[in-house]
């Protein structure tokens, strides 16, 4: 899939085992959908061209107003929302390291 395939309204993005849609909202802005339509999160257009002439994307986890990733694969970048959606990072106690 290139980047152009994003231009499309939406887009079948089979990952483990399953197929998730991810959605154009507006010029740049896409959100990534689960099989039930849940918001995993959101991938945007940062800049238009890269260092390697490819534009370049940023990934938009639930309950974040800025980008996490970036990059310029944003199969790469869907991909970690999905996993960030479905195995999301325990929430620190401030208890690391005590008995």
């Amino acid at each position: 899939m290139s980047a152009s395939e994003l231009e499309m309204s939406s887009v079948r993005f089979p990952y483990r085992s399953r197929i998730f849609h991810v959605e154009k909202q507006s010029a740049g802005r896409w959100v990534v959908l689960d099989d039930s339509h849940a918001e995993l999160g959101v991938l945007v257009r940062v800049a238009p061209e890269g260092e390697e002439h490819e534009p370049v994307f940023g990934a938009i986890p639930p309950g974040h107003v800025e980008t996490l990733h970036e990059g310029s694969d944003w199969k790469m970048l869907v991909a970690a929302i999905i996993n960030e959606a479905l195995e999301p990072e325990p929430a620190s106690t401030g208890n690391q390291g005590e008995a």
